[in-house]
């Protein structure tokens, strides 16, 4: 009789959770030997209006396979608006982020944005998947 492992389990479904739409992407990374599974950004949404000066400071949270499983804040996250970090679309200028999470909207720019905190790549894993590890939130412009 075939018995799947808890570890196998899992990994499968974290991926469906990816696939429907669960809040953030699946990914890998190691840390410490544990696998970085999941990222999310908080907020999930916010307000620029609602936020001192305009800017909103958002923060990435890790959940890992092993303990401690879970991390705030995430260190080592590329922070980017419009496109996931190492994509190749081009910066649409509307808004502005730093290393830090903290952001705010581009003068006259009215709408709504993406927020990306994509994770470190993991140097064991195939090209293809290093850089795929990305928790996503929005932000509205004045």
């Amino acid at each position: 009789m075939f018995r799947p492992r808890a570890g196998f389990v899992f990994i499968v479904v974290m991926a469906l959770c990816a696939a429907l739409g669960c809040g953030a992407s699946f990914f890998a990374s190691s840390n410490d030997g544990r696998l970085l599974v999941f990222v999310s950004v908080d907020p999930a949404s916010a307000d620029a209006n609602r936020f001192p000066g305009g800017q909103v400071q958002f923060t990435a949270r890790g959940t890992f396979n092993l303990s401690p499983t879970a991390v705030s804040p995430l260190t080592g996250i590329v922070w980017t608006i419009d496109h996931p970090a190492f994509a190749v679309m081009p910066d649409l200028g509307h808004a502005f982020i730093d290393q830090t999470g903290l952001a705010s909207c581009a003068p006259g720019f009215v709408g709504i944005l993406q927020v990306f905190a994509t994770a470190p790549a993991d140097s064991s894993r195939v090209m293809s998947a290093q850089n795929a590890i990305v928790g996503m939130a929005h932000m509205v412009c004045p």
